[in-house]
Parts: structure tokens; C-alpha cells; sequence
């Protein structure tokens, strides 16, 4: 059974790599942030080697700069592009569009309001592997979002397991950047993906490869400030226990923060509803610092389905609604436990000064879950 279905895997990338094997741009482009918010990475991956043109403006007509960009030039980066662009304006939009022999690929990006800013909107999903049919639905309703309104063309904060085998390149090809799948596509060329890395990543060299963020040395965790919010990245497979680089970064990182609403996301949670246990480490080590230093809400997936855990007023969020097969949550798992779906969905939140509201729901909309926190 094992070699059968390692050999139907590796069949099903084969033909998939074959019916796409004609589109030059083998992923992307799509958007990364730097953590300076008025920088963008754009990045995209071709079949062949191609020197392309990026150009970006404040619309269409792409007239604020322009840059030939060559592949990193070593065998792992085969073909992969990253380019910088930045100077921007705080909270506006801009264009860009990469030019290669063969065609032209557009998309869009907001910069990050500056810290003065006491609103913000942005989305929050994971565990997006196993099924991008199911997953690209989820993204057209996130799609659908930030058109309606482009306050939430912010960014997207993933909770990881963005595929089911992260160490092959194939995979990615299939679950993740194929471009059969507008809907996913399209999200990632407007609105830059936050994610950290979830155990399906495995190794994490092609996380990371794909997802340059300014990590911090030993770790694939680091933080930004978006406007009037705080984000931490764990890596929890690197050390976060007690005495560990990571858990005293992450509470120098919690401590020097002057921004008024703090988050914190990972891929394991600590409060959950089943299927996998509960992750003891969150709950002895991220807890506390949370709890310290005011943190107002936690994300993670992991488990396949939604949940929401209420912990000395922390409230713990497990999002794995974003294409994994959907696991049955237990309401009584734990008694911090104050609801749950077994759904695909997608999380919203909304910042106005002092009050937040957070909303899961459905693609078609409907609402499974919402709370407002008031500082």
C-alpha cells in the first residue's frame, strides 16, 4: 500500500507537471511582505530561463519604476525571481506587471497604513492542502472580500500545512500555484500571504524558498507591525520552550511593541476541539507571554476544522478550514472551548480604534462564528 500509493502521488504530479507544462510561468507572481511597509517582494518561478520586466506604478500605465530581474542563478532556486521594489506611500495601492518572452502577468498591492493608523482590516485561513478545488472556493470568497471592500487588500495571515508534502517541488506545482485554480492565484497576486510553517512543510527549505520573509537567525519566526497591530510568527519546530533563543525573543519582541492590538500565530494550537491533542507547550510557554503582555488574539489550524478556545481572555483561534480534509470537531473537548464548525471557511478581522470584531464564515457567507473585543 505504502510503494502503491507513493507511486500514484508521484503519477498524479507527472501528469499535472504534463497538462501545465506549456504555461512558461510555473508559479506566480505573487506578493511577500518585507516587514517594511513600504516594500513588496514580488516573486514569481518560470519553466525555462528567462530574463523578465517588472514594472510598477500607482496604476496602470506603471510609470514609478522598472527592473530586469534574472533567476537566483543556483540549482535548488531553478528559475525562481524575487525582486524588491519599495519607497511607496503608507496605506496606497499600487500596480505591477512582469513582462516575459512569451506574455505579461498584472496584479496589485496595498502598503501597510503607518503606525498613526488606529484602523485595519485583514483575513486569516490555513490549512489549505490535500484539495485546491475545495481551497479555491474558499479563496473566491476571500477574493470577493477585498474587492467588495479594499480595506481588507491588506494581507492574508496563514496558519500553515499549505500542502501535503512540502519537500516536493511538485507539490507545490499541484496543491498550491496551479494556475487552474484562478481564485487562489489571483488572492496571491493582490493580497501578500503571512504564513508560517506547518509540520506538512516538512523540511521548510521550499517554504522558505518560496516565502522569503525576513526571518529571524536559527528559526523561520519573526514579527511586523501593520498600522495599529503587532504579528508573531512561531516556528514551532524550532526550541520555544523555556530557556530557548526563540521563547525569550518572542517575549523581548512582546515587550518592545508599542502597537495597540497584538497577535500571535502558529500551526499547532494549545486550545482546540480534538483530532490532534492540544499542543502543551503553547500552553506552558506562549500562554503566559500572551497573557503578560496583552495579547488579544491567537491563530493556529492544525485541526481541520474551525474552533475557538476563550483563555484568561486570550482567544485562541484554530482555522484549518482552507481545503484539508475536514475533521469532526468535539465541542466538549476542553471547557474553554466556546464554539465550533466542521467547515471550510475563512476568518475577518475588523480594527476601529478601540474595538475589534472578528468573523468566521462560510465561502457562501454565511456566519459560523463572530466576537468583538473592546480595549
Amino acid at each position: 500500500m505504502r510503494r502503491g500509493n507513493g507511486l500514484s502521488l508521484a503519477l498524479t504530479v507527472l501528469l499535472t507537471v504534463v497538462s501545465i507544462g506549456c504555461a512558461e510561468m510555473r508559479k506566480g507572481p505573487y506578493v511577500t511582505p518585507t516587514g517594511d511597509g513600504t516594500e513588496m517582494t514580488i516573486n514569481w518561478q518560470m519553466r525555462w530561463t528567462n530574463t523578465c520586466l517588472l514594472e510598477w506604478g500607482e496604476d496602470g500605465g506603471y510609470s514609478l519604476g522598472s527592473a530586469y530581474t534574472d533567476e537566483n542563478g543556483n540549482t535548488y532556486n531553478e528559475h525562481q525571481h524575487a525582486y524588491t521594489i519599495g519607497g511607496f506611500a503608507s496605506g496606497t495601492k499600487y500596480h505591477y506587471r512582469v513582462t516575459t518572452s512569451m506574455g505579461e502577468y498584472t496584479g496589485t498591492f496595498r502598503t501597510a497604513p503607518g503606525a498613526a493608523e488606529t484602523n485595519l482590516k485583514f483575513m486569516a485561513y490555513g490549512d489549505t492542502r490535500t484539495n485546491p478545488d475545495i481551497h479555491d472556493l474558499v479563496a473566491e470568497a476571500m477574493v470577493s472580500t477585498y474587492q467588495t471592500n479594499e480595506e481588507f487588500q491588506t494581507f492574508v495571515l496563514g496558519v500553515g500545512d499549505l500542502v501535503s508534502a512540502g519537500d516536493v517541488e511538485g507539490i507545490w506545482d499541484l496543491e498550491f500555484f496551479d494556475p487552474r485554480y484562478e481564485n487562489i492565484q489571483t488572492m496571491l497576486a493582490n493580497v501578500p500571504l503571512v504564513s508560517c510553517m506547518g509540520n506538512h512543510e516538512q523540511s521548510g527549505a521550499l517554504y522558505a524558498k518560496y516565502f522569503p520573509y525576513p526571518f529571524e537567525a536559527g528559526g523561520r519566526y519573526w514579527s511586523f507591525d501593520y498600522g495599529p497591530a503587532h504579528f508573531v510568527m512561531v516556528d514551532q519546530y524550532v526550541d520555544y520552550s523555556a530557556g530557548s533563543s526563540q521563547l525569550a525573543w518572542i517575549e523581548n519582541d512582546l515587550n518592545s511593541t508599542d502597537r495597540t492590538w497584538k497577535f500571535v500565530f502558529f500551526h499547532e494550537p494549545g486550545w482546540s476541539a480534538g483530532g490532534h491533542s492540544n499542543e502543551g507547550d503553547v500552553q506552558d510557554y506562549i500562554q503566559p507571554l500572551c497573557e503578560g503582555y496583552g495579547v488579544d488574539v491567537v491563530f493556529a489550524g492544525h485541526n481541520h476544522y474551525y474552533a475557538r478556545a476563550v483563555v484568561n481572555d486570550v482567544h485562541h483561534i484554530t482555522t484549518g478550514g482552507g481545503g484539508a480534509p475536514l475533521y469532526t470537531p468535539d465541542p466538549d473537548y476542553t471547557p474553554e472551548v466556546v464554539t465550533t464548525s466542521e467547515s471550510n471557511h475563512f476568518c475577518k478581522v475588523e480594527i476601529e480604534g478601540n474595538t475589534l470584531t472578528f468573523t468566521a464564515v462560510k465561502p457562501d457567507g454565511t456566519e459560523i462564528d463572530s466576537f468583538s473585543i473592546a480595549k
